[in-house]
């Protein structure tokens, strides 16, 4: 039997990577009143209903939206995107939130309410994007996650 092509290898490892994460992502966020996740069928997207923000911002709660890349894991998301239209409780407004997108790669969602918070990985280079096998190890969507946290709470 003749080896499946790479792209459907590519195909599989991305499921088993966004299905693993989902799974968990589930169990953190159905805690403490939370709703879980949304997960799209078709494994582009996924939502965190109720997604905590940082104290820093005026809104205690948003949705968050992450859009899988066809490349992922190997490749990471580009940004995310939050309902969130509140500033901050300084009454700025945080320079990586944009209603509407500024690049041509990134999808315009915000005919659905959705703000798109602009980010990225780094993916070369010593310290950049570097998936591994076992969706469990790092660099993932919970190494994602934490850089998302990180940007959203601080001022930079």
């Amino acid at each position: 039997m003749p080896a499946p092509p790479t792209g459907m290898l590519m195909a599989v490892r991305r499921a088993r990577y966004i299905r693993a994460h989902a799974e968990r992502l589930e169990d953190r966020f159905s805690k403490d009143g939370g709703e879980g996740i949304r997960l799209d069928p078709e494994l582009n997207w996924i939502v965190i209903p109720r997604y905590p923000m940082p104290d820093r911002w005026r809104q205690r709660w948003t949705s968050l939206l992450i859009v899988f890349p066809t490349a992922y894991p190997d490749v990471p998301p580009t940004g995310f995107y939050l309902t969130i239209k509140a500033r901050l409780k300084n009454g700025q407004r945080d320079r990586h939130l944009f209603n509407g997108s500024p690049y041509q790669h990134v999808a315009d969602l915000s005919a659905q309410g959705w703000f798109w918070y602009c980010v990225h990985a780094q993916v070369q280079g010593s310290g950049g994007w570097r998936p591994s096998n076992d969706p469990d190890t790092p660099d993932n969507l919970f190494t994602f996650l934490n850089m998302a946290r990180e940007a959203l709470t601080t001022d930079d």
